[in-house]
């Protein structure tokens, strides 16, 4: 109780000489939103690594912030924001029971939690699925249910960007579900309310508003989430540099302030467009079930991730995958020992191993881990398909 009230301290101190400011920096406006029903579960949409100051700034009442587990392997940031914020850590790419059981401790305790139920930023400016098990979740815990959608982040912040723009984002209060309305709802339902509240497509909106977010080097790393030549049907080949995205083939595209493509040819005129496009392409390469590598990547360090949120480096070289395996330096991973695998930040990969096993891939920018996760899942819908 007393490290409790500790947290709420320090929060309440620092939401209130720091939040407004830096909601001012960052371009966000929103009302103040005041829940009186408490405690409560938070479940916002997630596009920028800001959208906790966000939420914390929006938020009279303290909150505990559910993070991935990589946050807190970042040494002395790490350090700080645990002392501070005190946030429950879940590991990307497996099922984390134990993430769920401090859910739902800090819940019954009468403390305040803020969940991003997808689990990941967007690559696209679409909301991802959210986990299927959080409509579970919400049952267990017997408390109000507050949705929350936030616009604008994806063009202000995309993931595959190190340069954040300036341009606006706006917070908007969804719904407000209480105990009595949940317990009458079965989790699905749960699941498609939560998903409904939080849908936000950042392209459909600015196809209507086309405001204008100015930075430098606007379409920098844009390849960490393009990663198939519309022209050429290569992957792997494309690049970018300034506000140019090309390709050796002859693609070349300017990314503007509006976040469309502007070009003599333009194949897509957004990012979403062309994602849905090499999705299918991916798709069809999974439905070959190739047995040889379809790409492959230089200098990717694998790491082992240990208890303590520690890590140790296992391997440098170079990483490729096939039907068959993932393969790191002279470490193979059958793919059909991976029971999951899943993206941190912008480009690291973590796959958990049906040992329990966890490991993580990263490499220098402008590596793309998202080709390996999309083919990774792209095979898995295929071998489903054939098993039933």
């Amino acid at each position: 109780m007393a490290s409790h009230k500790r947290y709420v301290r320090l929060y309440r101190t620092l939401q209130f000489l720091l939040g407004p400011l830096l909601c001012q920096v960052l371009g966000f406006r929103a009302p103040r939103c005041d829940v009186p029903s408490a405690p409560y579960l938070l479940v916002s949409n997630h596009n920028t690594d800001f959208d906790p100051i966000f939420l914390g700034a929006t938020f009279r009442q303290h909150m505990y912030f559910v993070a991935s587990e990589h946050v807190f392997r970042r040494g002395l940031a790490s350090k700080l924001l645990t002392s501070i914020f005190a946030p429950i850590a879940r590991v990307k790419g497996a099922s984390d029971a134990a993430a769920a059981r401090s859910i739902l401790r800090r819940l019954r305790s009468g403390a305040n939690v803020c969940l991003f139920a997808e689990g990941n930023r967007s690559f696209n400016g679409v909301t991802g699925p959210i986990y299927p098990a959080t409509g579970k979740l919400v049952k267990s815990a017997g408390v109000t249910l507050v949705t929350y959608r936030i616009r604008g982040g994806y063009l202000a912040s995309p993931r595959w960007s190190a340069k954040r723009r300036r341009g606006p984002i706006e917070g908007e209060l969804m719904n407000v579900y209480t105990p009595e309305m949940l317990r009458a709802m079965r989790p699905e339902e749960v699941n498609a309310a939560i998903t409904r509240d939080l849908y936000e497509d950042a392209f459909a909106r600015q196809a209507q508003q086309m405001r204008r977010y100015p930075g430098r080097r606007l379409s920098e790393y844009l390849e960490r989430a393009l990663y198939v030549c519309p022209d050429c049907g290569r992957i792997g080949t494309l690049k970018s540099r300034g506000d140019r995205f090309f390709c050796p083939c002859g693609l070349n595209l300017r990314y503007s302030e509006t976040g469309f493509f502007e070009g003599a040819q333009v194949p897509f005129p957004t990012v979403r467009d062309w994602d849905v496009w090499q999705e299918e392409r991916m798709a069809a390469l999974a439905e070959m079930l190739p047995e040889n590598p379809v790409f492959f990547d230089d200098n990717v360090r694998l790491l082992r991730l240990l208890d303590g949120h520690e890590s140790k480096i296992l391997e440098t070289g170079r990483l490729s995958i096939s039907a068959r395996e993932i393969v790191c330096g002279g470490r193979s991973f059958p793919l059909a020992s991976v029971s999951g695998m899943a993206l941190c930040a912008a480009a690291r990969i973590v796959l958990s191993t049906d040992d329990g096993g966890s490991y993580e891939l990263t490499a220098p920018p402008p590596f793309c881990g998202r080709k390996y996760m999309t083919f990774f899942e792209k095979l898995k819908e295929v071998r489903e398909s054939h098993a039933v």
